[in-house]
């Protein structure tokens, strides 16, 4: 049994707020048990000085210092950015680029800001899920303004933590699904999958904190992480027909 009587395949108490800061031109609060994340995508003046075709989006990760105990840093740092780094690839991959342009053609950039305001494990996958809600809104405001001509959107994209954890003293690690600070900071393999709605997989990140583990467990990871991201497909599905976007 996990400490928070969840079954090994189940997510932890999962919600998305849309629209929740008025300021952007998209913003949802996404909460995963005790994990909350605030995220807004908003146009960026400037593009990239590379880019000649297309459109961009990134991302930026930020946690406020008093989403830990003890405090944190305000500075991101190492370990921030390639979150953050994490969070842009994952938001890149569900966008056709080519048609994040103004109708005369300009290129479009979008930066999605990523600010944990309460971290209890799946700061990263939190982030890219409530992103992508944020990115959707922010694409249908631009749509009904008349300021891109198309919608780029290619397909939802989520993603969730996978492990192996000894439960209830167990001597063998057990694959779980939804990874809270107290499962992850124990576990022996910590795995965080980002995929598109329709199964395609982004991008697999996977340790084994103490040791090796086997395709056979791996596979069993794989399992309860495609699960978990239908289920948050399905939420971010909810929260974008509730909020009236365009894009799903």
């Amino acid at each position: 049994m996990r400490s928070d009587g969840r079954a090994v395949d189940e997510l932890r108490v999962f919600s998305i707020e849309p629209g929740f800061i008025g300021q952007s031109l998209g913003s949802a609060l996404v909460t995963a048990g005790r994990t909350r994340v605030i995220c807004t995508a908003n146009l960026d003046a400037r593009t990239p000085s590379w880019l000649r075709d297309g459109g961009w989006v990134t991302a930026q990760y930020a946690m406020l210092p008093g989403a830990t105990s003890p405090r944190g840093r305000r500075d991101p740092g190492g370990r921030g950015k390639e979150i953050q780094r994490l969070i842009g690839r994952s938001l890149r991959a569900c966008v056709e680029l080519p048609k994040l342009v103004t109708p005369d053609g300009s290129p479009m950039s979008i930066v999605c800001d990523c600010d944990v305001i309460e971290a209890d494990g799946g700061t990263r996958t939190a982030s890219i899920t409530g992103g992508y809600v944020a990115l959707a809104l922010a694409i249908r405001n631009l749509l009904a303004d008349g300021r891109l001509a198309q919608n780029p959107i290619r397909a939802a994209i989520s993603a969730v933590s996978v492990g192996t954890v000894k439960l209830g003293g167990a001597d063998t690690a057990t694959p779980v699904l939804d990874l809270p600070y107290e499962e992850d900071s124990r576990a022996d393999v910590d795995l965080n999958v980002v995929m598109l709605a329709g199964g395609g997989l982004v991008e697999v990140q996977g340790t084994g904190e103490h040791g090796c583990f086997s395709r056979s467990e791996l596979n069993a990871m794989l399992d309860l992480a495609e699960k978990g991201c239908r289920l948050l497909h399905d939420k971010q599905a909810a929260a974008l027909t509730g909020a009236g976007a365009c894009a799903s």
